[in-house]
């Protein structure tokens, strides 16, 4: 996974290029106007330099009555030159991305939307690398694969009792606030579409200009796990540890299944603490729907810290991957 810095460089250097771009296509439509249209250039070269004599004349505090009316002049008539060719005004212009920074990347000093838009795209093909994130949406979860019986846990059908599960979710994506936002924690059996409703909220939650990490708790535990054991010249055990505490929204999978060692206690341990500190809710999901089990799993003192910051969804029903 790339840091937030290493997004935002991406990002930058992906809009100079859509910049780069534009200002050379502009030189190829200028370059072919130009052989197509008798009188093209000398009528540009009239418009530059009245363009800069206007200028001299208002910074120089002079009357610019005069300049300006040889100026709109000069550019009607290079507008008129390319209407007669069929081409529009601004033909000779470059056609820039984001017309509010013209692909700059800054507006006033400050980083323009499409570079977090970019930045975002960037993120959500990474996660969809690792996942199923591309077809994971509330609108793709088939309430109709949980079945419409009453379970006597809950004294309801399960349809109905997901369903507002499902609601609640979505509610939970759609006004998401790393500042107000809990942490959550998905628990039920294999196959019941805990993965596909974390995903969900993350395509949510990334739309809205939020970063948002992925991992499966099996890989990241056991690459956090290679790279401490292992050579790390780098450091990249700790950016990995630090992209993952920072993240806007962490979504940890299929907790449970990764390796156990004394480092993964430590490392889960704090990875949550400093989330809870930093007020950036993380979700979670597992398979362990005894908290018995999952305090002998992962110490009373994780167990603890985990589900006492979160709030707790449980997922009913039967696999939904074998229908």
């Amino acid at each position: 996974m790339r840091t937030k810095n290493e997004l935002y460089q991406q990002a930058l250097r992906t809009v100079a290029m859509r910049r780069q771009t534009a200002r050379a296509l502009a030189q190829d439509a200028q370059a072919e106007a130009e052989a197509a249209i008798p009188g093209l250039r000398h009528a540009e070269e009239e418009v530059r330099v009245r363009g800069i004599r206007c200028a001299i004349a208002g910074a120089s505090g002079k009357d610019r009555t005069e300049t300006a009316a040889a100026l709109a002049a000069a550019k009607q008539k290079l507008t008129a030159l390319l209407a007669e060719s069929g081409r529009p005004a601004d033909a000779l212009e470059p056609k820039f991305t984001c017309k509010r920074c013209e692909d700059t990347g800054a507006v006033d000093g400050h980083t323009c939307d499409c570079v977090r838009r970019v930045m975002q795209q960037l993120r959500r093909k990474e996660i969809e690398e690792l996942s199923s994130l591309s077809i994971s949406s509330f609108d793709t979860m088939q309430l109709d694969y949980y079945p419409n019986t009453v379970d006597k846990t809950l004294g309801e059908s399960v349809r109905s009792y997901m369903a507002e599960v499902l609601a609640d979710l979505r509610d939970y994506a759609a006004d998401f606030s790393p500042a107000t936002r809990e942490s959550l924690l998905l628990v039920g059996n294999a196959g019941l579409g805990k993965t596909h409703a974390a995903l969900a909220i993350a395509g949510e939650v990334l739309q809205q200009n939020y970063d948002v990490i992925y991992v499966s708790c099996p890989d990241f535990f056991g690459k956090l796990e290679a790279l401490h054991f292992g050579t790390d010249p780098g450091g990249e055990e700790e950016t990995l540890f630090q992209t993952a505490c920072n993240a806007d929204l962490l979504i940890l999978d299929d907790l449970g299944t990764e390796y156990i060692t004394p480092l993964t206690i430590s490392v889960l341990y704090e990875l949550i603490n400093t989330r809870m500190l930093t007020h950036r809710p993380t979700i979670y999901t597992t398979n362990i729907t005894d908290q018995t089990v999952f305090m002998a799993r992962y110490t009373e003192k994780v167990a603890s810290r985990m589900l006492g910051g979160c709030k707790m969804f449980k997922f009913f029903g039967a696999d939904q991957r074998l229908k």
